[in-house]
């Protein structure tokens, strides 16, 4: 029946081989449609990789042009304050040169019905122009003065419940560690979250931020010995998993009880430094309210 079927079976072969023939030619025509797709898709991902370098060097260049403009801005603020305050200074100077020489003129009001003491009408109207002139500017130099305290205290305030925030996150992070599960995420550490801009750093936030990165370098270096002193264990005891997670909860609790004493002096030092920062704020503002009284 093979013998008889070979016909049979060559024209299937042939059949075979023009479906595979096609097939085979479909492929590689979308491979080449794939080629150039995939080529055009590198060319637009260049392009656009292009294009955000370009807009990254754009935005260097705006960020470091709006630096030098606000230092700009600051300059000639200065100097607007200092030429109004100069300008002022001028003109109160013209005004009463004004007056004593409008004063100084001869009268053309004779007789008994002027009186001596009024011989300088001017000056006294300007003096008192003056003293009110003065007394606006210095009351509207207080509202500012008190509006600039009210924002300091109020951003002292911030920053305070803010360490405050970061010293509950640090124990919160301590406690899921004390748990035992090394497989949970504690989070960033609370240096991630400290703040670094320097004019709201006081000298306790500066000494918490160096002391804090000196606990991420600590636990860095605790994590690597943990690691080295599972391998010499295990290789020189022979323990078994029991027995290592008895040493392991033992070093857990050996870290925890050592870091909870440093986070317990910290929050001590921490609460002595707000106390006295209160004081020396209530004795500044005291200062400033009283003593040009």
């Amino acid at each position: 029946q093979l013998l008889g079927n070979q016909d049979h079976i060559k024209v299937e072969l042939e059949k075979l081989k023009q479906t595979y023939d096609s097939q085979q030619q479909k492929l590689e025509e979308k491979v080449i449609t794939m080629g150039k797709e995939l080529q055009e898709a590198k060319g637009a991902i260049g392009d656009t990789q292009q294009k955000l370098v370009e807009q990254s060097a754009v935005l260097l260049s705006s960020q470091s042009q709006l630096r030098e403009v606000e230092a700009e801005n600051s300059q000639l603020q200065l100097q607007l304050k200092e030429l109004n305050a100069e300008y002022r200074s001028r003109l109160a100077q013209y005004i009463k040169d004004v007056a004593d020489y409008m004063d100084s003129k001869p009268s053309n009001i004779s007789g008994p019905s002027k009186a001596p003491a009024d011989q300088a009408p001017m000056k006294r109207f300007v003096d008192g122009m003056l003293k009110d002139i003065r007394a606006s500017y210095k009351s509207r130099e207080e509202q500012l003065a008190g509006a600039a305290r009210g924002y300091k205290k109020r951003l002292k305030n911030l920053v305070k419940k803010h360490e405050n925030l970061l010293i509950a996150y640090g124990l919160q992070r301590e406690q899921i560690r004390s748990s035992g599960s090394s497989k949970m995420d504690c989070g960033p550490a609370e240096l991630h979250f400290s703040i670094t801009d320097p004019e709201l750093l006081t000298n306790t936030s500066r000494e918490l931020n160096r002391l804090r990165e000196d606990k991420v370098k600590l636990e860095m270096q605790l994590h690597e010995l943990q690691k080295v002193l599972a391998g010499l264990l295990a290789v020189k005891l022979g323990l078994d998993e029991k027995g290592w997670a008895e040493v392991r909860k033992q070093l857990q609790e050996f870290a925890h009880t050592t870091q909870e004493d440093l986070e317990q002096e910290r929050s001590q030092l921490l609460t002595r430094a707000v106390v006295a920062e209160e004081q020396v704020s209530e004795l500044q503002e005291y200062i400033e309210k009283h003593l040009a009284r």
